[in-house]
This record gives C-alpha cells, sequence and structure tokens, in this order.
C-alpha cells in the first residue's frame, strides 16, 4: 500500500500586508504635506492693544506694489519695479532724519513675488546703509508693515 502525500496549494503570504500598506499611508501623507506651496511666511509679533499708535499718512513712508510690475511711494506716480534707485534714495532721505518712520507695504493680491522681494531687498539695503553710518541702533530694524486690508480700509488706503 502506497501512502499518497497531500500536494501543497499555493499561497500568498500575507503577514506582513498591514505592515506595508501603513509605511505606504505614511509615506504618501509625509510626501503630499511636503509638496504644498505655503508662500512667504513672515513672523508677525502678537497683537497688543495697549501698544496700538495712530499713525499719519505723513508720518509713514507708504509703498504700492500694483499687479502690473510697478510701484509707487507716498502715492506719487508709479515706477518700474526695475527701478529701485529711487526706491532707495527716498526711503534712506527719510529714513536717516528718523529711523521709527514706519514703512507701510500694500502688496497687491495679484502682484508677483518677484515685486514684493525686490521692494524688501531694496528696504534691507537701506537699513544696512543707515545702520552703517550709525544712525539705526544695532538692536533695531527698520519698522515694515504689511498690513491687513481691513487695516488699509481703516487708514484710508
Amino acid at each position: 500500500m502506497k501512502l499518497q502525500k497531500e500536494k501543497e496549494q499555493p499561497e500568498i503570504p500575507t503577514a506582513s500586508m498591514a505592515d506595508i500598506a501603513f509605511l505606504l499611508i505614511v509615506f504618501f501623507m509625509l510626501t503630499t504635506v511636503i509638496s504644498a506651496t505655503k508662500g512667504i511666511e513672515h513672523i508677525l509679533p502678537q497683537q497688543d492693544k495697549s501698544d496700538t499708535t495712530q499713525v499719519e499718512k505723513e508720518e509713514s513712508i507708504y509703498i504700492k506694489i500694483n499687479a502690473d510690475g510697478t510701484y509707487s511711494v507716498d502715492q506719487k506716480e508709479p515706477r518700474s519695479i526695475r527701478d529701485m534707485m529711487f526706491l532707495k534714495d527716498y526711503v534712506y532721505q527719510k529714513v536717516s532724519r528718523n529711523y521709527k518712520k514706519p514703512i507701510i507695504i500694500h502688496v497687491n493680491p495679484e502682484a508677483n513675488y518677484e515685486s514684493m522681494i525686490a521692494v524688501l531687498d531694496t528696504l534691507k539695503q537701506v537699513e544696512e546703509q543707515v545702520a552703517k553710518e550709525g544712525r539705526l541702533p544695532a538692536d533695531k530694524g527698520l519698522t515694515i508693515s504689511i498690513p491687513t486690508s481691513a487695516e488699509l480700509e481703516a487708514w484710508g488706503y
């Protein structure tokens, strides 16, 4: 009498399938969060109600960046974003007399980042120039503000 061996049925090992699925889920969750475009982040200080001061239009430097690649300073005629010497000279004149003079930057939502970065770079150059001349304390910087639309309406811009 001959005993027959039972044939083994082919199987796919599924013991580690849950681990692999979990790792794939984690991988895709992390990569989708990383790829999100966030734009330029600004760290803004907490709003202190007691520290609110009213600023007259004459006391501030108002820079408006338009959607068409131009900017205007204190509501003067628009200039090309490529012409930063006017902005540099104008802001330097005002800030060298009073470094506490606030600079308000109003950016049109449809303006490109290049325009905003060009203005911020120019303001940084002015800040460095005024600091080299000793007119700006070492622990201070220029007072640059990018207001919300509600603040702009309240100021009348």
